[in-house]
């Protein structure tokens, strides 16, 4: 095959992004750290599935798609590895959208220019990730590309240097090599490639049926249109569910049995499984008509009278608010610290953090809410710091980004906060009032490690000091007091424990009543944060 055009491109990035999305659980057993935590594989699966979803609306020519690749992944990036990921896309897209096909010498010139694009958004760039990846492959690319006709034998030799590249990871980061494990970033990009040039030798992958059904149909709550009268509303009931068959039963012929029932109606079929939703006046005589057909799950039935009233009232008092000169957006998990962040004044809150990184666009979307000239964003994780700065660009308002590698290190930079100085002089007043800050977290371990002189166990419990595992255990309390035995110094005067979902309103004071007495000198405070896979998160200031 000596030249590729815009319909082998398209089937190609579709095959990338469905490898990596049946692959993101081996990408994310790669994280070096053995917390619970290990998202690699799903941020860079979920940057591509913007992608995935661009193309669906995009038109067929090379253009559309180079856009649909670049626009996606852009506004889809999440974490670090998925902002990256965005600017390998972008680098691929400049070549891309140049030419109507492309053959070795373009194909060659997009990895280079992946490359160039995506060193230059990292500050300091690390070698042994996924940048010396996508750099070894690139340099290959460019060096033998003139050697090469057929676009599949280039890229088959160019993805064995670039697997080469990721086998070194370890011995580049010392790091990697102490875990036992290659680079995450650069085993998803691999998989991408592997998967891109599968299409091209005629196996294609797809995904398993019910992830593809459930994708579909994730946007359920925006299909009917809240912004209407209640009373207007001629089926008042949003009625979704899943009937589960034999796998004999046509999910058409179920659509011509249902639309009598209601409008809004939308059924999609897999196999055994077929989803629906119907705007009703009768839930019940639907599902009672669905059971005849199988047994039912994931069903979700809404008054939108009712959704539709409080949104409209929502929207309205949102309407009335006042602009003022400064707001805040701050990323969130857990009910506990998301009442402090209300207390302190932020504005808008993003739900998000270890697990879930949320990507650009979740950041550009709040801030386009808050009614503010200037805008400060609190990342509170390092892997969402280069997704808040990507949004700095896509906001016509000032957005400035407050570079918090935690909450506590967000609350500490909002009590530091003067309504009366300008943003530059908030800004280096507020990174300043961090370094005051030390955070703890305790969380277990998934999988056995070795860090430093620590022997880790699966399920050991681990407390982390900053970004250094310290201590680890078996008990939940008494780790905890090891973390902040190990922690604690001469200047330490307050420490602010926050209790998570998994631990109990009487062990955490159980756990407060141990710490006070061990340190009767130090002002120690527990709260309530909710969040989930760490029994706790402390401040030390």
């Amino acid at each position: 095959m000596e030249r590729l055009g815009s319909k082998e491109l398209r089937a190609g990035i579709v095959a990338a992004y469905n490898n990596l999305e049946n692959n993101k659980e081996l990408v994310n057993s790669l994280n070096v750290f053995p917390v619970p935590d290990g998202d690699t594989g799903t941020n860079m699966s979920l940057t591509m599935k913007s992608v995935y979803n661009k193309l669906q609306s995009s038109d067929d020519d090379m253009r559309s798609v180079a856009k649909a690749l670049g626009t996606g992944s852009l506004m889809g990036a999440r974490g670090n590895s998925g902002v990256i990921l965005s600017q390998l896309c972008r680098g691929v897209t400049t070549v891309l959208e140049q030419n109507d096909t492309i053959g070795v010498k373009e194909l060659a010139e997009a990895l280079d220019k992946a490359r160039e694009t995506a060193y230059k958004a990292v500050l300091k760039p690390t070698e042994g990730t996924v940048l010396t990846v996508s750099r070894m492959m690139a340099a290959f690319a460019m060096e033998k590309y003139s050697s090469y006709t057929d676009c599949i034998e280039f890229l088959e030799d160019v993805i064995d240097e670039g697997n080469e590249a990721l086998r070194r990871t370890p011995e580049q980061l010392p790091v990697l090599k102490q875990a036992g494990v290659v680079d995450a970033g650069g085993k998803g990009l691999m998989v991408l490639l592997e998967g891109f040039l599968s299409s091209l030798t005629g196996k294609i992958i797809i995904e398993e049926p019910v992830k593809k059904l459930d994708e579909k149909f994730a946007d359920f709550d925006d299909i009917h249109d809240h912004d209407i009268n209640p009373e207007d509303i001629k089926f008042g009931y949003c009625t979704e569910f899943m009937i589960n068959h034999d796998g004999s039963y046509n999910y058409e012929d179920w659509r011509e049995v249902v639309s009598e029932y209601g409008d809004s109606l939308v059924v999609v079929g897999a196999d055994d499984l077929i989803k629906t939703h119907i705007h009703t006046n009768n839930p019940g005589a639907v599902l009672e008509l669905a059971l005849q057909r199988g047994f039912l799950s994931d069903i979700k039935i809404d008054n939108m009278r009712i959704q539709n009233k409080a949104v409209n009232e929502a929207k309205h008092a949102k309407k009335q608010a006042a602009k003022t000169k400064y707001g805040f957006v701050s990323i969130s998990i857990g009910k506990g610290f998301d009442q402090v962040f209300k207390d302190l004044g932020v504005n808008e809150l993003i739900s998000g953090g270890q697990t879930m990184n949320p990507s650009t666009e979740d950041i550009v979307e709040a801030v386009e809410k808050v009614n503010s000239d200037t805008v400060f964003v609190f990342p509170n994780n390092k892997n969402i710091i280069l997704a808040a700065k990507q949004a700095v660009e896509l906001v016509d308002k000032e957005l400035i980004v407050v570079e918090t590698r935690s909450i506590p290190e967000a609350f500490t930079a909002l009590i530091n906060f003067d309504e009366e100085e300008d943003a530059a002089t908030n800004l280096e007043v507020m990174t300043s009032a961090l370094s005051e800050v030390k955070t703890l977290q305790l969380t277990y371990a998934v999988r056995d490690t070795k860090v430093g002189d620590i022997d880790i166990h699966e399920g050991d419990i681990i407390g982390i000091n900053k970004k250094d595992i310290v201590t680890n255990g078996k008990d939940v309390n008494l780790t905890m007091l090891d973390l902040l035995d190990k922690s604690i110094d001469d200047m330490t005067g307050l420490v602010t424990v926050y209790y998570g979902e998994d631990v109990s309103k009487e062990q955490a004071e159980d756990m407060l009543e141990m710490a006070s007495k061990k340190y009767p000198d130090i002002d120690i405070e527990i709260v309530d944060g909710g969040q989930p896979l760490y029994y706790y998160i402390a401040s030390i200031e």
